[in-house]
């Protein structure tokens, strides 16, 4: 079974939909917590950021990592444990964007986790159209 990489066009996309799905989560947020002062596009830029710095790296080491541990009973057990822990690194992605951002604020630090958590949901759904679109623009590459 082959697997398709998006090229520099596809990479753009993606990121163009994390970042717009990232302004409106922060925009929301910021309703829920008006305390937070930064802007929707700067704390939306730096979670963009911190996941194209964190994320390949992640989702290799996170891919290797579950095979290499024998988590893999089944096919769909190995996408599951891998999925979570995708889930997982994400929770801790938007906790510490989140912590950044309200740190000096008078938000209850107690709402980090459950917003982290959201985030993270988000995340995850916004890889559906992230990806699918990334690999119907031109450039990909193939590796059967």
């Amino acid at each position: 079974m082959g697997a398709i990489i998006p090229g520099p066009a596809g990479v753009a996309v993606f990121v163009g939909i994390k970042f717009t799905g990232y302004f409106f989560a922060v925009k929301g947020l910021k309703l829920l917590q008006p305390v937070i002062t930064a802007g929707a596009a700067k704390i939306a830029g730096m979670r963009t950021a911190v996941g194209l710095v964190l994320g390949a790296p992640l989702t290799f080491l996170i891919g290797f990592g579950t095979s290499a541990l024998s988590i893999r009973l089944a096919d769909y057990n190995s996408f599951f444990a891998f999925y979570a822990s995708l889930v997982i690194a994400r929770i801790l992605i938007w906790a510490l964007v989140i912590y950044w951002f309200a740190r000096k604020t008078e938000m209850p630090r107690r709402w980090i986790w459950p917003y982290a958590f959201l985030g993270a949901i988000l995340s995850s759904l916004l890889d559906w159209p992230g990806y699918g679109l990334a690999v119907l623009t031109p450039g990909k590459i193939v590796i059967c």
